[in-house]
């Protein structure tokens, strides 16, 4: 991380934003693999091989970095790994069924969440600004579900989930920077996804449980298949991707201010909206563009907030998007 007091070059400060905006784009090329495949695995079979997958690099790349330190294990991390699970796993069923600009706006509503349970959960001061721009970002969250006037759609609650989720487990590295570094997060997070989604296998994989009508479910019930060497390998994919993201992000936010280079994590919002309309033809309608601004427009004034009071939305990892 860069010191918060130094004054960092412009160069670094692009390099910072460069590194950033490319790993939130792979990240996305992620989610488009996900949702292409949705239909023909189950998501824990997908969590499984990203996550065996992407260990190896990963853990070549904090060998080099961090030493045996970095393979530690500490229970707050574990802890943060199993939420993570869920985080991604409801994350996957809601991109299986809704249009991948609408999940990733739902998505973002977690720096209002995190903002919301900093409060009870950290005992954090939360001036009037803030809550302010928190009413602002479900005032949009109220305009994209549009309850009363369509009916809501379970893989949009299923967004939310994910959110809360991804939020709880912010507010578990926000209390535990200082002991947890956040390579020692990733690797945690990998393995742990790795058991988790091995365990789901071995109790809903045989796909008794399978015959429901909803995409969601159904790919959540699915049963484990071998797949076909070009379907594995878009699916071991993952594991990469998360791998370089990662990298990508960690060297982001080494080099450059948290508070300059966070507000580019939207950047993979315009990336979601272009690559549904590629490969689905998915478009948001009016209702999601005027929610996704008041989303995004508030998440950008907590991050602004956070800025002058000398905080950040999660000290040590601040990303905001499903990471590792």
């Amino acid at each position: 991380m860069a010191d918060a007091t130094s004054v960092p070059s412009t160069d670094n400060t692009l390099k910072g934003i460069g590194f950033l905006a490319l790993g939130v784009v792979i990240f996305s090329v992620q989610d488009v693999i996900v949702k292409d495949l949705s239909g023909l695995y189950p998501v824990h079979e997908m969590l499984f091989i990203r996550s065996v997958v992407g260990f190896v690099p990963l853990a070549l790349v904090i060998s080099w970095t961090n030493g045996i330190g970095g393979f530690r294990v500490h229970p707050a991390a574990v802890l943060r790994g199993v939420v993570h699970f869920f985080s991604y796993s409801v994350y996957y069923l809601a991109l299986s069924a809704l249009p991948l600009a609408e999940t990733v706006t739902l998505y973002y509503t977690n720096p209002l969440i995190i903002t919301a349970l900093s409060v009870p959960f950290l005992g954090e001061n939360v001036g009037w600004r803030r809550w302010s721009a928190v009413g602002v970002g479900f005032v949009g969250l109220v305009i994209v579900l549009q309850p009363g006037v369509t009916e809501i759609q379970p893989a949009m609650l299923l967004a939310l989930l994910s959110a809360c989720f991804y939020g709880v487990s912010m507010l578990i590295t926000r209390r535990n920077a200082k002991t947890v570094s956040a390579p020692s997060f990733a690797i945690h997070s990998m393995v742990i996804l790795a058991i988790c989604a091995g365990l789901s296998g071995l109790v809903i994989g045989d796909g008794r449980f399978d015959g429901m009508d909803d995409r969601s479910a159904q790919f959540l019930l699915r049963a484990w298949s071998v797949p076909g060497w070009g379907d594995f390998l878009l699916l071991a994919s993952c594991g990469l991707i998360a791998a370089v993201a990662f990298y990508l992000l960690s060297q982001a936010y080494r080099v450059a201010p948290a508070s300059v280079i966070t507000p580019f994590e939207y950047s993979s919002l315009p990336t979601a909206v272009l690559f549904g309309y590629l490969f689905w033809g998915d478009l948001p309608g009016a209702a999601t563009w005027a929610g996704l601004a008041l989303i995004v427009g508030a998440g950008l004034y907590i991050v602004h907030r956070e800025a002058v009071q000398g905080r950040r939305i999660v000290r040590g990892w601040p990303p905001m998007r499903p990471r590792l």
